[in-house]
């Protein structure tokens, strides 16, 4: 018999999907209390759940074997103070869409200045604005991860030119031409639209700052649906007060909740939204914890394992 633990906010959720899903010789306990977890860890071998949760309770997890991420971002596990002993899986291949969504949604919105027509319709303006189609915009993309190529090809769909960047060259299918981050100025300036998915690693933190925000058009727009401390705030407020660009879209940020004194909040040229481009919805990331449990009590490898070292 297997022994699991679900710790996650949603846990009354996922336990009712689990068990559903009748997966052979599994125990399952559930909580959203970090004493009940922490009372619970020690007799499980599997974990399942939010990685801020989980880090809480990992010194009390002596029999672990496997933990199974609710949450695409597992940067909280992968601290070098915490444990290793164990296989980490994430979640992947279900965020894109929804992202690909959020991201072209919002470039449609401005390009053709809906939240502008919606003002006149309630002023009774009659005004007509002139626009671009999307084959005259030029998108790139920075971590072309599954999320990232969801969004290339969605991109390349609406007849955008795609640019990509990645630690490696390759050919990404949706992606007009690859650069390294060594050509960062290169491939800045061609940009419309500069759309950041990258990770919470050592590397990435504060990968754009003043400097590639100088690079970019006074007219491109950043849009970070990844995560917040791979752009330096201070430096992205400063560039959109001297108009060094001309607006952002950003679902992430250094400190979440966006603090009220925020100056982000009253920018007419910045969209902010609450980390929500993508939702994890429960029945699909049981459907992964349910596909890797199999292959866990096979004995095969796991899906989207995790490298604690890379962070991803």
């Amino acid at each position: 018999m297997n022994h699991l633990l679900i710790f996650d906010n949603d846990a009354p959720a996922y336990r009712t999907e689990l068990e559903n899903r009748n997966l052979p010789g599994l125990s399952i306990a559930s909580t959203t209390d970090l004493d009940e977890a922490r009372s619970c860890a020690p007799e499980v071998e599997i974990i399942f759940g939010q990685p801020a949760l989980v880090a809480e309770i990992l010194p009390e997890a002596r029999r672990l074997r496997w933990v199974q991420s609710t949450f695409a971002g597992i940067e909280p596990l992968c601290r070098p103070t915490l444990r290793t002993d164990y296989r980490l899986t994430g979640v992947k291949d279900i965020f894109g869409a929804l992202m690909r969504e959020y991201v072209i949604g919002y470039i449609i919105l401005r390009e053709r200045s809906f939240l502008q027509m919606h003002r006149n319709q309630q002023n009774r303006t009659w005004q007509r604005i002139a626009y671009r189609g999307l084959a005259e915009v030029t998108i790139g993309v920075i971590g072309l991860g599954s999320i990232g190529r969801s969004i290339a090809r969605a991109a390349r769909g609406f007849g955008m030119t795609v640019l990509g960047m990645k630690r490696t060259a390759e050919e990404v299918e949706g992606v007009d031409h690859l650069y390294l981050p060594e050509q960062v100025e290169a491939f800045l300036p061609q940009l419309d639209y500069l759309v950041t998915i990258l990770p919470d690693t050592p590397g990435s933190r504060h990968f754009i700052t003043r400097k590639e925000l100088q690079m970019m058009k006074s007219s491109a727009v950043l849009i970070n649906v990844g995560r917040g401390v791979t752009v330096k705030q201070d430096d992205l407020v400063e560039a959109l007060q001297n108009n060094d660009i001309g607006g952002a879209i950003l679902d992430v940020f250094e400190n979440e909740p966006l603090p009220e004194e925020s100056p982000l909040w009253g920018m007419d040229n910045v969209i902010v939204t609450p980390h929500n481009s993508a939702y994890s919805f429960p029945a699909q990331v049981a459907g992964i914890f349910a596909e890797n449990y199999r292959l866990f009590i096979e004995e095969r490898p796991l899906r989207y394992l995790i490298d604690f070292n890379r962070g991803y």
